[in-house]
């Protein structure tokens, strides 16, 4: 207990502030990111006096667009001018088999405008989204008699809920497969509960969070929930890491990632995956965590305190082993120490930072 001590007061020193190094980062790369998603095809055309353009992306990432929608980003953007004057429009945009119609009401007149489209979700369309889909965007431009100016089918790729698109403007969308409010993370919280009693004295009574506890009362919490899964749960875990290369690289890749409750449904996953149901868990306590990719592995990390005074680790991959929440903890500290000092650590991406930029969990 009293190396884990140490390990803890060496973190409370060593890393105040160091997630927060990111964050200013994270944001300008999220920016970039929602200007990317908008880079597609320009298809023009339209009967006179009206002149439409549509701007629509070649390929959608599902697992985004409840943060698409969350934000009000346009995934669809209609430019249109009239050539006789003032001229009213109804334009439309939906995406077949995936979003309802959105419509809107502009005014044409000689000089270009553009009006941008979200369309709201069908209901319940991405838990059934988990493979990929070819659709259509299908954009109709009319005047209110139904004479119809544009009318186009625009063709999409759009890409299973499990898919993650790594780069480094995409880092923060990680967020969307931290889903704390599902029913299987808050089931997996209340068995934890039942091994807070085997954390070393004075252990919390139950899972608050930061709310009246001591600093190593917050690591017994996360070790608890991480003793559930091993032992009530019998989770397994293959380590795969991330292909990700970084915020400084400008390489991309994509991965397979099931959510959290999938992942408790079906009895194991990735160490990716297992990183991101253990960060469910410990969001849903009020806990703040990150997600800290290595060049082989993916780490939790968890805030020490809630002004991430330093932090505490757990590696995922280490589930499947016959070790402790508490022993895992103390290698995983030791573990990122040495990575950190050795400059090897990918990136560190911060739940609080991507829920600021708008990154909210797709289901």
């Amino acid at each position: 207990m009293a190396r884990k001590i140490i390990v803890l007061l060496l973190a409370v020193s060593g890393l105040t502030g160091l997630g927060l190094g990111y964050v200013w980062g994270g944001l300008q790369s999220y920016a970039r990111y929602q200007q990317a998603s908008l880079v597609g095809g320009q298809h023009c055309g339209g009967q006179l006096p009206v002149r439409v353009c549509v701007k629509a992306p070649q390929e959608l990432f599902s697992a985004f667009y409840p943060s698409y929608l969350h934000t009000g980003s346009a995934v669809v953007e209609v430019l249109f001018s009239s050539v006789a004057g003032p001229q009213p429009l109804r334009v439309s945009v939906a995406i077949a088999g995936f979003s309802q119609t959105e419509t809107r009401t502009v005014s044409a007149e000689g000089r270009v405008q553009s009006v941008g489209f979200v369309p709201p979700l069908l209901n319940g369309v991405l838990r059934t989204l988990t493979s990929d889909r070819q659709t259509q965007v299908q954009v109709t431009v009319a005047d209110g008699q139904g004479t119809r100016y544009y009318s186009n089918a625009i063709p999409l790729q759009l890409h299973s809920r499990r898919l993650m698109a790594w780069s480094a403007a995409n880092r923060l969308r990680l967020a969307a497969w931290v889903t704390p409010t599902a029913p299987a993370v808050e089931e997996l919280v209340s068995r934890a509960m039942a091994y807070l009693p085997q954390q070393p004295p004075p252990a919390p009574a139950a899972m608050t969070g930061y709310s009246g506890t001591i600093l190593r009362q917050v690591l017994d919490q996360v070790d608890a929930i991480f003793d559930a899964l091993r032992l009530d749960y019998g989770l397994r875990c293959q380590r795969q890491g991330a292909p990700y290369a970084g915020p400084e690289s400008a390489a991309s890749a994509t991965q397979l990632i099931r959510l959290p409750s999938e992942v408790l449904q079906q009895g194991g996953g990735s160490d990716a995956e297992v990183t991101l149901l253990l960060a469910s868990a410990v969001e849903s306590i009020g806990l703040h965590a990150v997600i800290v990719v290595l060049p082989d592995r993916t780490l939790l990390g968890v805030a020490l305190s809630p002004d991430a005074q330093g932090f505490g680790y757990w590696d995922a991959s280490e589930i499947s082993a016959a070790m402790t929440g508490d022993a895992v903890n103390i290698a995983s500290d030791a573990l990122y120490a040495k990575e950190e000092k050795q400059g090897a650590v990918v990136d560190r991406i911060l739940i609080s930072e991507a829920h600021r930029a708008g990154v909210v969990p797709m289901l």
